[in-house]
């Protein structure tokens, strides 16, 4: 909507998910977002699930009324088959003695829930219903992201890892293939934390007033919040430039090179304590 009526605020994201460095992304780069408007009839429902990324997740009911199941991280592995595969529908009687209950929650129109990173959940229109739902990571839960694309790079791995000797640029493949399956490949996960440090280096350099992330749908973050932000992400990307895989890769083409980055990081941060 936001890219097809530019000039219309059609709704406003409430402040507590504003920090919102997934949409951020994909806005700056004009390739797509996560965000989404569902329309579903009574009755229908979305199969068993956690989040894309494993990130955090808000939805607005605008009209009707949803049933959530819930599933807190690490309840989804009793549920697993002999193959490891979580199931389609965890309400089938087959599965009842498999796992505790999870937790239900009814949303109302008007109401809006917040989906933390790696709750799997099942979700049910009980009446025609419309909602608006966005998928968003932050400072908060990048490392969990981190830590999904490392276990989804090692199951490609391991998948393929019979022609490791035998196909050329095997390495290169398998981030072909992660891709594929997430969305993202650890080249693009650095542009990801790229975009969003040299936002938030022009932020402290243009000031609370000035900063160009305001708006409707993403917030203009304080000093405070951009120094925390930027520690975010050298954390993160000390992590994935110490990481094996990420290191045979071809970085050549990465502009800055992650090292100079990071450098560039903390210089900024240093600063930016010492103005605190």
């Amino acid at each position: 909507m936001r890219r097809e009526f530019p000039n219309q605020d059609v709704y406003e994201t409430p402040i507590y998910f504003s920090s919102d460095w997934l949409n951020e992304y994909w806005d700056a780069i004009a390739v797509d977002d996560y965000r989404f408007v569902y329309m579903g009839p009574s009755g229908s429902w979305t199969p068993f699930h956690a989040d894309v990324f494993r990130s955090y997740s808000w939805s607005a009911n605008i009209c009707g009324r949803k049933k959530w199941l819930l599933f807190p991280p690490g309840e989804e592995e009793h549920l697993r088959d002999c193959k490891g595969h979580l199931p389609y529908d965890v309400t089938t009687a087959a599965l009842q003695n498999y796992c505790p209950p999870p937790l239900e929650v009814i949303q109302e129109a008007g109401e809006i829930i917040f989906v933390p990173s790696g709750w799997h959940h099942q979700v049910y229109n009980l009446e025609d219903t419309i909602s608006i739902n966005h998928n968003w990571v932050n400072g908060c839960n990048v490392s969990i992201m981190w830590s999904f694309l490392q276990a989804e790079l090692s199951a490609v791995q391991r998948e393929i890892g019979e022609w490791k000797e035998t196909m050329d640029d095997w390495e290169h493949h398998c981030q072909i293939i992660l891709k594929s399956c997430t969305g993202i490949d650890y080249k693009e996960f650095y542009n990801f934390l790229k975009i969003i440090a040299e936002h938030r280096i022009q932020a402290l350099q243009d000031g609370p007033e000035d900063n160009n992330l305001q708006g409707p749908n993403v917030m203009a973050p304080g000093p405070r919040h951009v120094l925390f932000d930027l520690r975010k992400i050298a954390d993160t990307l000390i992590l994935l430039t110490d990481n094996k895989d990420f290191q045979k890769l071809d970085t050549e083409t990465l502009n800055p090179r992650p090292e100079d980055l990071l450098r560039t990081l903390e210089r900024v941060i240093e600063r930016g304590d010492c103005r605190a």
